[in-house]
């Protein structure tokens, strides 16, 4: 598809939420575009659980402050990551009578009504023409962002001799289990093998680490430099760990972090983490979202995907290796992965696309 730009930018609104794996997703769909944005922060109540085919397009979900920022005048563009946004974008489409564009961004959005959804490849899902796929989620992260950010941040590894290895961990999440053996033995291992690479290693935790986690980190590899999340950490402290990282190993479970990290230029070695077993429940869904894709079940199954009642299967494993055939990384073996990444060119696909909803006709 050839690439287009209108003679003058449209509007946009970033709808974003506490999650930052969403937040980034957003933001870097924005950056790839290029065009200017207002980025509007949403909280939420507890009408937030429901699922985003049951409310419609409604502001309910909201609190009072972010009920008040969705107002005229309103955007061309809205670019919303997480199905607890989608409610809010229908709600903004609804108010210009469908002239504002709708771009969702996650496997739980769903795709009608939506001018683009964008999710990765490595789904179980029905194809829509409306469905963008690519290898991993947009990012904010790219060669000139890291080059400002070591122009103007303070390097956090400077006591450090190089080349340091920055391992980035997330931790516990509703399909992976992030127990404190597991965490002491990952530590551990990574230690061994950024010794064996010449390296120093720094460990980056995540808000999902845990207290028990980073405890089980420090037992792992005693001599590492330990940055611990805080919850009012500066913004900025997390781009400066990557940009000034020689090698990163990357916790699995986060389809962001191995984003950021294959579109930092350094090498990527991912350290998966354990998955949990299916509910009875996951199993039926996990069996719908698979046999979705069949011609003779397609249509009904499709439908039920579509419209959001049933998520497309997340299966992490699939995208590891995703990403060790694009070269963007590999999995550990007991070795860091020295071998600089393959260029990184999902950004380009995404606004490109985006772009197109613009195109004269």
């Amino acid at each position: 598809m050839a690439s287009f730009e209108p003679s003058s930018p449209p509007s946009v609104w970033v709808l974003t939420d506490d999650r930052p794996g969403n937040r980034t997703q957003a933001l870097g769909v924005a950056r790839a575009l290029g065009w200017p944005f207002v980025e509007k922060k949403l909280a939420f109540n507890a009408l937030q659980h429901g699922s985003p085919a049951a409310l419609g397009a409604t502001l309910d979900t909201l609190d009072g402050d972010s009920r008040a920022e969705i107002a005229p005048p309103w955007p061309d563009l809205v670019l919303a990551a997480g199905r607890r946004a989608v409610p809010v974008a229908r709600y903004v489409r609804r108010a210009t009578s469908g002239t504002t564009r709708i771009v969702l961004i996650g496997r739980r959005t769903p795709a009608e009504e939506a001018d683009l959804v964008i999710r990765c490849a490595y789904f179980r899902q029905a194809a829509t023409p409306n469905l963008v796929e690519v290898t991993l989620p947009p990012t904010q992260v790219d060669g000139p962002t890291l080059a400002r950010v070591r122009a103007e941040e303070q390097n956090p590894f400077a006591t450090l001799p190089k080349p340091v290895c920055v391992m980035l961990v997330g931790g516990e999440t509703g399909r992976h289990r992030f127990r404190p053996d597991f965490a002491e033995r990952m530590a551990a291992e990574v230690t061994h093998a950024a010794a064996d690479a010449g390296a120093s290693l720094a460990i980056v935790t995540s808000r999902r680490t845990g207290a028990e986690g980073v405890t089980a980190l420090k037992r792992g590899a005693p001599g590492a430099l330990l940055f611990e999340w805080r919850p009012n950490a500066p913004g900025g402290a997390y781009l400066s760990y990557i940009a000034n990282a020689d090698f990163l190993v990357v916790t699995g479970e986060s389809e962001s972090m191995l984003a950021e990290a294959a579109a930092s230029g350094r090498p990527l070695t991912i350290y998966p983490l354990v998955a949990r077993p299916l509910s009875p429940m996951l199993r039926i869904r996990s069996a719908i979202a698979a046999m979705a894709t069949s011609r003779m079940l397609s249509p009904l199954l499709g439908w039920i995907m579509v419209g959001g009642w049933v998520a497309p299967r997340r299966d992490l494993a699939n995208l590891h290796r995703m990403i060790e055939g694009r070269r963007w990384g590999r999995i550990f073996d007991g070795s860091l992965n020295t071998e600089p990444p393959q260029p990184f060119d999902g950004d380009e696909v995404v606004a490109t696309r985006v772009k197109s909803l613009f195109a004269a006709g």
